[in-house]
């Protein structure tokens, strides 16, 4: 068995890496959402010639 501190440090780890899980996939959100407005606002579009 190994010790509380052990355990602590797994816990925290593992909290670590679903906080930044989170994070990431809310940038990812952000920036389809942002994709989205502009292509609805048309700044995305190509320019015409």
């Amino acid at each position: 068995m190994g010790s509380p501190a052990d355990y602590t440090i797994i816990v925290l780890l593992v909290l670590v890496g679903v906080g930044l899980w989170s994070v990431l996939d809310r940038l990812g959100a952000l920036q389809r959402d942002v994709e989205a407005i502009k292509r609805r606002i048309g700044a995305d579009a190509p320019p015409k010639d």
